[in-house]
């Protein structure tokens, strides 16, 4: 036993679990235990506690999750593993009953933390305002530019279609003709790509004018023409615009201060008993 919260008690099997959980051992059949940190040791454990806590006050509410809730969460978590879940789960030390408890558990934490934090779903315009003033960082967007592609697999193509372009035909048409990537189908248009996020191919675009051809590059993918199809200048979000993207901020740093701080009356509130001297000697 390594905590009692109210009497009840959370031993070292369940720091195992729960560890294990997060981190699924690579060679479970390995004698060699993972080294764990005594800070994570002691994480693991105050993040036990919580939970231990938030279901009570799920009880004590009568916040109910029903079978149909944790089937449907069991299977669609089984069907991302497709037919290997059944060795994850044995992988991580657990039976399909004990892994559905403790999603079930996690379902009635996450109705409960909702009921208690959705009273926190707005912010004044003065808080909006204030948080644009003082973050106008976060609000720059760099110049951008529309790119459109031909990628062809040989550079005998590219050439014949690099002359082509040149004497007038059409991009998109040609793209669509000779394109091997999914965009040809689309006239090879890629887009408007920002500044910063540039992948090497593309910077050429930088010296490029709207409607200019680039000369023919090659990548690992083929053999590409670019042609910049349009410009954004670099710009500030108004205040206007950036107002729903700062209001979900603000209420998620909202919700989170007030979850610390409710969970640390939980704990204030409860009869809580660390054996941190047990703790240290628990592996995983």
């Amino acid at each position: 036993m390594v905590a009692e919260v109210d009497g009840t008690e959370i031993t070292s099997s369940d720091l195992v679990k729960y560890y294990r959980r997060m981190v699924p051992p690579d060679n479970p059949k390995s004698k060699k235990k993972p080294i764990v940190p005594e800070k994570l040791k002691v994480s693991i454990l105050e993040r036990i506690i919580e939970n231990k806590l938030l279901l009570k006050v799920a009880a004590r509410e009568g916040i109910t999750v029903s079978g149909r809730e944790v089937e449907r969460l069991y299977t669609t978590i089984a069907k991302d593993y497709g037919d290997n879940f059944t060795t994850y789960l044995k992988k991580i030390g657990l039976t399909p009953d004990e892994w559905k408890t403790m999603l079930r558990n996690d379902l009635l934490i996450d109705k409960t933390l909702k009921r208690h934090l959705e009273k926190i779903g707005t912010v004044s315009q003065d808080d909006i305002a204030a948080y644009y003033e003082t973050h106008q960082h976060e609000f720059q967007i760099p110049m951008q530019y529309r790119i459109s592609q031909i990628v062809v697999p040989t550079m005998t193509l590219a050439r014949q279609i690099h002359e082509r372009l040149t004497r007038g035909e059409d991009f998109s048409e040609l793209a669509k003709k000779y394109s091997i990537l999914p965009e040809g189908k689309e006239g090879g248009d890629l887009g408007y790509w920002r500044e910063d996020r540039l992948p090497k191919e593309f910077e050429i675009v930088r010296q490029m004018k709207v409607g200019e051809i680039s000369n023919i590059i090659h990548s690992p993918y083929g053999y590409h023409i670019l042609m910049l199809s349009g410009l954004r200048e670099a710009r500030t979000l108004s205040l206007k615009e950036a107002a729903p993207r700062i209001a979900r901020e603000l209420i998620q740093q909202k919700k989170a201060e007030e979850k610390e701080k409710w969970l640390a009356n939980l704990k204030e509130k409860a009869k809580i008993v660390r054996h941190l001297d047990v703790l240290k000697d628990v592996t995983f």
